[in-house]
């Protein structure tokens, strides 16, 4: 399903990913932990050439990009592979919950307009969100942007959902509904990479999970296995400093 080999990624004399290897299953939830600063979130970047590898390459199914050679048409169909979530929610603040669903489904898919509505309210109804669909984003609570944006992601049936952080940017009552949405996500045998600060998440939604420091994987495995029985010392160091509940 997803390959990933060498992705390394420098700024000038900065390494901020230093050779990432991974695969990941069709249906499978992929998560990633780690302290700030250790290179999630500019791996996840990566997957889909919002931050551009130094080197490496990536495959999704039958598609494959390579950093050392790649065109503009090859990033557009990887990105074609995905959607993101991001922990900003990145909503146009001058459309209608609906326009922005509808968004993607015309400009990437090409969609005509009435099909696209009809996608889009399908996926707003499955967040519990279609009775806001005529409402702007600014009138909107962070949970409910990020449940818009979620569907916004699903609406356009990728091989794979990339989250990035997506409940860093909300008020704790906030942050279960939209954990929830994700793991009905889950249930679907939605294919997802998650990076995410909430362990006990991690532990109850990952099939795998990845623990990442310095721009290095430390450990991978299960969630069983990484969580709660790590056999590297800088996991278990940020295992005490994290809380499991």
């Amino acid at each position: 399903m997803i390959n990933v080999k060498g992705i390394k990624k420098n700024y000038g004399e900065l390494e901020v990913l230093k050779g990432i290897d991974l695969k990941v299953e069709k249906g499978e939830v992929v998560v990633i932990i780690g302290p700030s600063g250790s290179g999630k979130s500019t791996f996840l970047r990566c997957l889909n050439y919002l931050e551009v590898p130094s080197a490496g390459s990536i495959k999704i199914d039958e598609f494959s990009i390579d950093a050392e050679n790649y065109s503009k048409g090859d990033v557009k169909n990887l990105r074609s592979k995905s959607a993101m979530v991001f922990q900003n929610f990145n909503l146009f603040n001058n459309k209608t919950v609906l326009e922005n669903v509808m968004e993607g489904l015309i400009t990437v898919k090409n969609l005509d307009k009435k099909i696209s509505e009809e996608i889009a309210l399908k996926r707003l109804k499955q967040v519990n969100m279609d009775m806001k669909k005529d409402s702007y984003p600014k009138s909107l609570s962070g949970g409910q942007k990020q449940r818009v944006a979620i569907a916004r992601a699903v609406a356009l049936n990728p091989e794979v959902i990339l989250f990035d952080e997506p409940t860093s940017a909300l008020d704790p009552e906030m942050v279960l509904e939209v954990l929830n949405v994700i793991k009905e996500l889950a249930d679907d045998d939605t294919t997802m990479v998650i990076v995410t600060h909430e362990i006990s998440f991690a532990r109850d939604i990952a099939d795998f999970v990845i623990f990442m420091d310095k721009g290095v994987i430390i450990e991978q495995g299960t969630a069983k296995e990484v969580l709660l029985n790590p056999k590297q010392v800088r996991t278990k160091e940020f295992l005490s400093n994290v809380s499991l509940h």
